[in-house]
C-alpha cells in the first residue's frame, strides 16, 4: 500500500472515531451548553407492545456485538493505522494457548449449566467466563473465516464454551471448514447445520446443543428430558438422519416420527398439505392433539397400499373436522378401528350433503337477486314518480308567485298562535308544531313534497295557519287551519297523500282541545 493510501485509511480511522465520540457527547451532554445531563437524551418513540422474546434476543446480540465489533478507540485506530503502512506497533504480542481442552465426560451437564445460565441471564452474563476463547486473535480468526455470515459468527462464539479444537490450529486448506473444525468429532443430521446461521431464539438454541451433542458424543435422551420435550421413541436420534438437509427442525421431527412408523415419502407430503398436521411433537399445545396425530398416522399407514393421494387428503380433512364436531359434545374422534370404505362412504354422504346446502344457498342467493332488481325497478319508478311531483310542485309554487305579483318574501316571520301540543296516541308520540317563518315553511315542503312552502303570503296576511305533525319525531302531516273561525282547511300527507286513520284521529283531538278550546 502506498503512503497516499495509507494517509487516506488513517483519516477514515480518525473520522470513524471522531463521529462515534461526538454521538456519545451529546447524548450525555446539552447541545448549546455542554452541560452534562442528568440522564442519556434518548429517543422516546411511540409507546409499543412489549415483547420479552424479542427483547431478550437483542440484548443477547448487543452482548455480541460488543465483543465482536468494539466502539473503535484511538489504540485501535493507530493499529489499523499502521497495519495499512505494513509497520509493526510496538506492543507485546498477544500469546494464546494453541489448543483447548476437550469436552469433558459431562458434556449434557455443561451443556445443561450452559442454557441455564443463558435463559436465566443472558450472555452478557456468560461471556466474561468465555475470555479465554474469545481473545482477540480466535475472535479475528472466527470472523475471517464466516467473513459472509454474521449470524454464524455470532453463534459460533456464543458457544464457544463448546470448542474442541482452537482456532488457530485451523487450517485453511485442509478441506475441513472452521465449523467442523471447532466442534465436530463424529456426524450430525444435515438439517440441523442450517441453525447455525439462523438467529438466536430459545428454540434454535436448544436445536443448537442437540447438534453439539450429536457432533461430540453426548446423551440426547438426556437432553431431551431437561428440554421436557415429549419423545414417543428414543429411536427418533437416529431417524432425524434420513430428514433432508432443507427441513427445519419442526418438520424435520415430523418426518422422522412418520418414516418410523413406516410411512411413505408421498403420504408425508399429502399430510404436510394439511396444517392441521403440522404441529410440535416435542412440544404439543395439547395431549389430545398429539395422541390424534399418531393415531392418524399409524391408520393411514395401515391403509397405504389402498388409499390414493386424493383419498388420503380427503380423509386427513375429514378427521380433523370429526375431532372438532366430537369435541364440542367433550368426546374423541380417531380413525383407528374404522374401515376404509366406511370412512370414505361417511366422506361422500358430508359432501352430498354439502352439495345439497350449496345448491339450496344458490337458489336463495338467486331469488335475492331477483327481489333486489323488483325493488331497484320499483324504486327507479318512485324516482320518477317523484321527479313528476318535484316538477308539478315547482309549478304549483310559480303560479302561487304570480298569485303574488311574482314576489315571496325569502326571510319573513309572523306571530304564533300557541297551539302548539303533544300528546301520546296508539303507544306513540305526536307533536303539533306551527311553522311562524318562511325558512321553516320551505324546510317542510321540501321534506314532505308538496307545497307548503309558498305559503308565506297567507300566513304574514293572517289568512292561515300551518302545523308540522311529526310522529316519534318524523313528518307525518302538514296541516293548514283558518285562523278566523278556527276551521281545519287541509291536512295533506308526503306527495299530498291522505294522511293516515290514527293521524285523523288525533289531528280532530287537537282541534278539539286546543284550537277550539284556546
Amino acid at each position: 500500500m502506498n503512503t497516499a493510501a495509507a494517509k487516506q485509511t488513517i483519516k477514515q480511522c480518525f473520522q470513524t472515531l471522531t463521529d462515534e465520540q461526538l454521538h456519545q457527547y451529546h447524548l450525555t451532554h446539552d447541545y448549546f451548553s455542554g452541560r452534562p445531563l442528568s440522564k442519556s437524551q434518548m429517543s422516546s418513540g411511540r409507546e409499543e407492545v412489549i415483547d420479552v422474546a424479542a427483547q431478550k434476543r437483542q440484548r443477547n446480540l448487543d452482548s455480541l456485538n460488543e465483543l465482536l465489533y468494539p466502539t473503535p478507540t484511538l489504540g485501535s485506530v493507530l493499529g489499523d493505522s499502521l497495519a495499512a503502512l505494513k509497520l509493526t506497533p510496538e506492543v507485546s504480542r498477544i500469546v494464546v494457548n494453541a489448543s483447548l481442552k476437550k469436552p469433558s465426560e459431562d458434556l449434557v451437564n455443561r451443556a445443561k449449566s450452559w442454557f441455564t445460565q443463558y435463559q436465566n441471564e443472558g450472555l452478557s452474563a456468560l461471556l466474561p467466563a468465555q475470555a479465554e476463547q474469545l481473545s482477540e486473535a480466535n475472535v479475528a480468526i472466527v470472523k475471517r473465516g464466516f467473513s459472509r455470515n454474521t449470524v454464524l459468527i455470532q453463534n459460533v462464539c456464543m458457544l464457544s464454551p463448546f470448542w474442541i479444537r482452537s482456532p488457530q490450529d485451523w487450517d485453511a486448506q485442509s478441506g475441513n471448514s472452521l465449523l467442523e473444525h471447532l466442534f465436530v468429532q463424529y456426524e450430525a443430521p444435515a438439517f440441523l447445520k442450517a441453525c447455525w446461521s439462523r438467529v438466536s431464539d430459545d428454540e434454535n438454541v436448544q436445536w443448537l446443543l442437540c447438534y453439539l451433542l450429536f457432533v461430540q458424543g453426548g446423551s440426547l435422551k438426556a437432553l431431551a428430558s431437561f428440554f421436557d420435550w415429549k419423545v414417543a421413541s428414543n429411536k427418533l436420534w437416529h431417524q432425524l438422519f434420513s430428514c433432508p438437509a432443507s427441513m427445519l427442525p419442526q418438520d424435520a421431527v415430523l418426518y422422522a416420527e412418520f418414516k418410523r412408523l413406516g410411512g411413505w415419502d408421498q403420504d408425508f407430503a399429502t399430510m404436510m398439505e394439511n396444517g392441521a398436521y403440522v404441529i410440535n411433537l416435542l412440544e404439543p399445545i395439547s395431549e389430545e392433539g398429539w395422541d390424534f396425530w399418531y393415531d392418524t398416522c399409524r391408520w393411514i399407514i395401515s391403509k397405504q397400499f389402498d388409499l390414493s393421494t386424493d383419498d388420503l387428503a380427503k380423509v386427513l380433512w375429514w378427521a380433523r373436522h370429526q375431532l372438532s364436531e366430537f369435541a364440542r359434545e367433550g368426546e374423541s374422534y380417531r380413525l383407528q378401528g374404522r374401515s376404509l370404505p366406511k370412512v370414505l362412504e361417511s366422506i361422500t354422504e358430508y359432501e352430498s350433503e354439502q352439495r345439497m346446502i350449496q345448491q339450496a344457498r344458490a337458489r336463495m342467493a338467486a331469488r335475492a337477486r331477483q327481489v333486489s332488481m323488483a325493488r331497484n325497478e320499483e324504486r327507479d319508478r318512485l324516482r320518477e314518480e317523484d321527479r313528476i311531483r318535484n316538477e308539478a310542485r315547482q309549478l304549483l309554487l310559480a303560479n302561487q308567485y304570480n298569485d303574488y305579483d311574482d314576489y315571496e318574501p325569502i326571510n319573513v316571520s309572523w306571530s304564533s298562535h300557541h297551539w302548539d301540543w303533544s300528546t301520546t296516541a296508539h303507544g306513540k308520540d305526536w307533536c303539533f308544531t306551527e311553522l311562524t317563518n318562511t325558512q321553516s315553511l320551505y324546510v317542510e315542503g321540501e321534506a314532505m313534497y308538496h307545497c307548503v312552502g309558498g305559503y308565506s303570503m297567507v300566513c304574514v296576511d293572517g289568512e292561515a295557519a300551518i302545523f308540522s305533525l311529526r310522529c316519534n319525531g318524523s313528518r307525518i302531516a302538514t296541516i293548514e287551519v283558518y285562523p278566523h273561525d278556527r276551521s281545519l282547511s287541509q291536512v295533506q300527507g308526503k306527495y299530498n297523500e291522505e294522511p293516515a286513520k290514527q293521524a285523523m284521529v288525533v289531528v280532530k283531538a287537537w282541534l278539539r282541545r286546543v284550537v277550539e278550546s284556546r
